[in-house]
């Protein structure tokens, strides 16, 4: 038993020598490669987007992002009794991982930012105003 630990103490004591021939600066890490991501953000002097219509008859606007769900059932319930109560349109869009229901078609932020006003009242204290592209004949 003796002679177990001696060479158990003997081990741990050489073992220990040997340990700084590897160090974190060793290695290099390589920057992970992965795709930039570019949101919309518009501007007054923006010159990325202009304010004709596109292909797609959508223009630059903005939109109020009243909720997110994984689960598009909820965002449908919560479509059903906002369309009872506002007039706006109302979308529910699926950008991965998540389903967004967002109302209005708003040219300009400050109108934009009204509307939020009266989504918070109705308690959905969370929206806020996003840029997006938006249906031109509104």
């Amino acid at each position: 038993m003796k002679a177990i630990l001696i060479l158990l103490l003997f081990g741990l004591a050489y073992g220990q020598d040997n340990a700084d021939f590897m160090s974190p600066s060793d290695f290099s890490d390589r920057k992970p490669d992965l795709p930039d991501i570019i949101l919309p953000n518009f501007n007054d002097d923006d010159s990325e987007y202009s304010n004709s219509v596109n292909i797609d008859g959508l223009i630059k606007g903005y939109r109020v992002q009243v909720i997110i769900s994984e689960n598009q059932e909820d965002l449908i319930q919560v479509k059903d009794n906002l369309e009872k109560i506002i007039k706006e349109k109302i979308y529910i869009q699926f950008e991965l991982p998540n389903y967004k229901l967002r109302v209005g078609n708003f040219s300009s932020r400050k109108k934009a930012e009204l509307y939020r006003n009266k989504i918070v009242r109705l308690g959905y204290k969370s929206a806020w105003v996003i840029p997006t592209l938006i249906d031109s004949d509104s």
